[in-house]
């Protein structure tokens, strides 16, 4: 579990800069857009921020929160990705990685709750 969100910090913290300091690389169009994707730099910096935080816990009472969280979070960005991918949107990068990040935590917080 400590490698997942590892890689989850990394992954999360890394968007969220991007997103929040560099908005131009994604988009040109509207500065709602850039206002957006900052915004959505914002959250993903805070999931970054939950994920190292989560390192040092070790009990599953304190872990469950944050697994509920991180598992709701992936799940949904990969569900909104795939129901853009239906409105002809294709974001196949997104939805893969958001796919498994939500298949790990969820598996994870099914073994920590039993």
């Amino acid at each position: 579990m400590r490698m997942l969100l590892i890689a989850n910090t990394v992954f999360e913290i890394g968007i969220g800069c991007v997103f929040l300091l560099f908005p131009t690389l994604l988009t040109l169009d509207s500065q709602l857009s850039i206002s957006l994707l900052r915004v959505i730099g914002c959250g993903a910096l805070s999931l970054g921020t939950l994920s190292f935080l989560m390192l040092d816990l070790t009990d599953k009472k304190e872990l469950k929160p944050g697994l509920i969280a991180l598992s709701i979070f992936h799940s949904l960005v990969a569900l909104a990705q795939i129901y853009s991918f239906v409105g002809s949107m294709i974001n196949t990068p997104i939805i893969i990685a958001h796919s498994v990040f939500a298949v790990l935590f969820i598996s994870v917080l099914w073994q920590r709750i039993r």
